[in-house]
């Protein structure tokens, strides 16, 4: 008897550690904005479109807490007109959203798809370069660079660059 009763007391304080450790996640989560009648920062602001390996992947502006590599693709302002930066992780698991980056080949279309606007691009350069954490861009406007971890060579990054149409 003593030994069921030891049994039941386990499995009833895994049951209220488990049923705690669910309400702090829940608890974290609902601090996230949900008035839409302001701009949403945890909302999608575009759409990164690659037909030709049927890749769609919503993106948020500069300044969410989501912009990040962590927890999406990451859009990261150049200051250049319509030139935009895209990084993402792309190898194993659930953040690598890159993977068939690889796939692209020169002339293939990209789109950014904003909710006023659509831009087209047309890939014009694909390279790998040592990768420091730094990508050098033109200063030449109407350009999209992609990057990722490049899968074939180890410490290395693609970069795709496309040339608006």
């Amino acid at each position: 008897m003593l030994k069921k009763s030891i049994i039941i007391l386990i499995i009833l304080i895994i049951i209220i550690i488990t049923w705690n450790k669910n309400s702090n996640i829940v608890s974290k989560t609902s601090n996230i904005s949900t008035d839409y009648n302001e701009y949403n920062k945890n909302e999608y602001i575009g759409y990164l479109q690659i037909p030709v390996i049927n890749m769609n992947l919503g993106f948020y502006d500069y300044d969410s807490p989501f912009n990040d590599v962590e927890y999406n693709i990451e859009f990261i302002n150049t200051n250049i007109e319509e030139t935009y930066l895209i990084a993402g992780h792309s190898g194993i698991g659930k953040k690598a959203y890159f993977n068939d980056l690889n796939k692209l080949k020169k002339d293939d279309d990209v789109y950014l798809k904003f909710k006023d606007k659509t831009i087209h691009y047309k890939v014009i350069a694909i390279t790998s370069v040592i990768k420091t954490g730094e990508i050098e861009i033109s200063n030449e406007g109407n350009l999209l660079y992609l990057t990722t971890c490049d899968q074939i060579i180890d410490g290395y990054q693609l970069i795709i660059i496309a040339k608006k149409v």
